[in-house]
């Protein structure tokens, strides 16, 4: 039976379009930074830490960030809350070699946005953004439910690869419904 130890990773496909995804659309294709288009539908926009820890990646997560999966990343997992509501639960993987340099201080962030520290730096390179309705079933989704109770059905979710050199990390991000209520405010 060891031959099918990876299989949910494998069939971990994720679409190059947010087909389907309509309502969520506009939030699951946005190439700037999620934190400023946040913050223009918010009085009180907010990082929630949840957590933080070194841990070996799974298998389709490691493959987008070229590391071993027996390799240790940085796990940081949030919540992004507009006027104390919940919209967004990230997950971000940093590999040990990306927290070197212009990025060292990236395992550190706190209660600060990664997202502010990434598109701060002009060089940074964001790749391409893949996404996926992620079912009950889907680890992300297990990660973000245990932290968020209320969630049900499956979640609109995107993906994708930040470089600065040969440096990598890896933000995955799914829009919870309360992203849909969201008021545009002028700031």
């Amino acid at each position: 039976m060891k031959v099918f130890t990876h299989f949910p990773q494998m069939r971990d496909r994720w679409l190059k379009r947010a087909a389907g995804a309509r309502d969520y659309r506009p939030w699951l294709t946005e190439r700037g930074s999620l934190t400023r288009r946040l913050q223009q539908h918010s009085r009180q926009f907010a990082v929630q830490p949840l957590h933080l820890a070194r841990k070996k990646p799974p298998l389709a997560e490691a493959q987008l960030l070229q590391v071993l999966p027996r390799q240790h990343t940085l796990q940081r997992d949030v919540i992004l809350r507009c006027d104390g509501e919940a919209v967004v639960f990230a997950h971000s993987l940093l590999p040990q070699q990306a927290m070197r340099g212009t990025w060292r201080g990236l395992g550190r962030l706190g209660s600060h946005s990664l997202g502010s520290a990434l598109f701060a730096d002009p060089r940074m390179c964001r790749g391409a953004l893949q996404y996926k309705k992620l079912s009950p079933q889907h680890f992300l989704y297990r990660l973000a439910v245990a932290h968020i109770p209320a969630m049900r059905g499956p979640i609109w979710a995107r993906r994708s690869v930040f470089r600065l050199g040969r440096k990598a990390v890896l933000v995955s991000e799914l829009f919870l419904p309360s992203v849909l209520k969201l008021p545009l405010i002028n700031k």
